[in-house]
């Protein structure tokens, strides 16, 4: 069974080379196939030491901005680290965003253009106009995109560098590999490479910091839930600054169930989730007995923010309750999130990975601060003007739109006097 994607959503991407909008279906298996086992489990554990290690980089800077005793975005900390754990995977050593004193906040600001998404979706011609304006009158227009052709002039070279030491026995990225393997050469180029490096970069950076966001928020503002998630991180981790085992993570029930709550209930691609079937009818029978039939060629689609508020498997779907996992485990996965089939997330594997490794060290760490720094021990976390209207998604910019003039997540860090 061909399944493709929609022009409309092929629209946004104009000519991109990457798997991502890869429209034919024969051509996105390949281009798939090249890529998926670097995300298998297997592999993805193997990067076990990368993500503590960046963990560890990630305290560092939260000890740091702790001295200043000024609150410090968890939007920009937690995409930082998530970039650099990919982007060293992909690309290999590099500019850390954890290492600048803004965590690259030009770069991920960049990313705010996806406001313009349903434009660009549906009148194709405003994105070809743009491709073609000079240089100087893209920046002109919007100041913030040097960052991002920075961002292509660096992963243009860093192919190159690559594609320069392919033999080389000590490289390990994933385009190392990809250039070794016997896919067609075209399939090679450096400019459908750059592509395939900057959905990876991307969507490997935005999306996992936006289930941190919004899990790290609901850990602080419900004492009941940081309780319970200590209690069961101590089994596995007796010492505060222990680094987190993922096999022992996978073990751990609330931890585990906290997880999918926040993918359910703050998915991080809001975007309709396109298929076509072009060759052939959808038959849909419904329970009651009706027959509807989606003609060849037709566009279909699912939205994650809905489907995963279902609420013949969610009750109260709009309330944030881990339990309901405990209480029915065959609701584990089954969410939107991720999408499904043969077009489903390639990097879920690294992103549970994340989550568990970065909700585990950082509440082994640190407990929430409860107004009485005197009798706490250890450093406490505590959010700094910040609600849940901070968290919740405003709009559909294919990844969550925050509400105008919110400056997301921010905490503070606290250390006993």
């Amino acid at each position: 069974m061909r399944r493709e994607r929609a022009q409309t959503v092929l629209n946004l991407f104009h000519e991109h080379l990457s798997v991502l909008p890869t429209r034919d279906h024969q051509l996105h298996r390949q281009r798939r196939s090249v890529l998926s086992r670097f995300f298998s489990q297997q592999n993805v554990r193997r990067l076990a030491p990368v993500i503590n290690d960046t963990l560890a980089h990630l305290f560092d800077r939260m000890e740091g901005w702790a001295t200043t005793g000024k609150p410090f975005s968890l939007n920009a900390a937690y995409r930082a680290a998530t970039k650099d754990i990919i982007q060293d995977y992909a690309l290999g050593e590099g500019t850390k965003c954890l290492d600048m004193e803004d965590c690259n906040a030009a770069f991920f600001e960049t990313l705010n253009s996806e406001r313009l998404t349903h434009v660009t979706g549906h009148f194709h011609w405003f994105t070809v106009a743009m491709t073609k304006l000079p240089p100087k009158v893209i920046v002109a227009l919007s100041p913030h995109i040097v960052a991002f052709m920075n961002f292509i002039n660096d992963l243009t070279a860093k192919i190159e560098e690559i594609r320069s030491s392919k033999d080389d026995a000590e490289g390990r990225t994933i385009f190392h590999e990809i250039l070794r393997s016997d896919i067609p050469t075209e399939e090679k180029s450096t400019p459908r490479l750059v592509d395939e490096a900057m959905v990876l970069a991307i969507a490997g950076a935005d999306t996992t910091a936006n289930t941190l966001v919004a899990l790290t928020y609901h850990v602080l503002s419900t004492p009941s839930i940081f309780a319970r998630l200590r209690k069961e991180l101590e089994s596995v981790m007796p010492y505060p600054d222990q680094p987190p085992d993922p096999k022992a993570l996978d073990q751990l029930p609330f931890l585990n169930a906290l997880i999918e709550e926040t993918l359910r209930l703050y998915p991080s691609a809001t975007h309709r989730q396109d298929r076509v079937a072009p060759d052939d009818d959808l038959i849909f029978q419904y329970p009651a007995g009706r027959r509807l039939t989606i003609p060849a060629g037709t566009m279909v689609g699912m939205t994650a923010p809905i489907v995963n508020r279902h609420t013949a498997w969610y009750a109260n779907p709009d309330v944030f309750d881990p339990d309901r996992y405990l209480n029915d485990p065959k609701l584990m996965r089954r969410h939107l999130t991720f999408s499904k089939g043969m077009r489903q997330c390639l990097g879920m594997n690294l992103a549970y990975q994340e989550l568990q490794t970065f909700t585990a060290g950082m509440f082994r760490k640190y407990s929430v601060f409860d107004g009485t720094l005197q009798q706490q021990k250890g450093p406490t976390l505590e959010l700094f003007e910040t609600g849940i209207e901070d968290v919740k998604t405003y709009a559909d910019y294919v990844t969550p739109g925050l509400r105008p003039g919110s400056q997301g997540v921010r905490i503070r860090v606290r250390h006993p006097e």
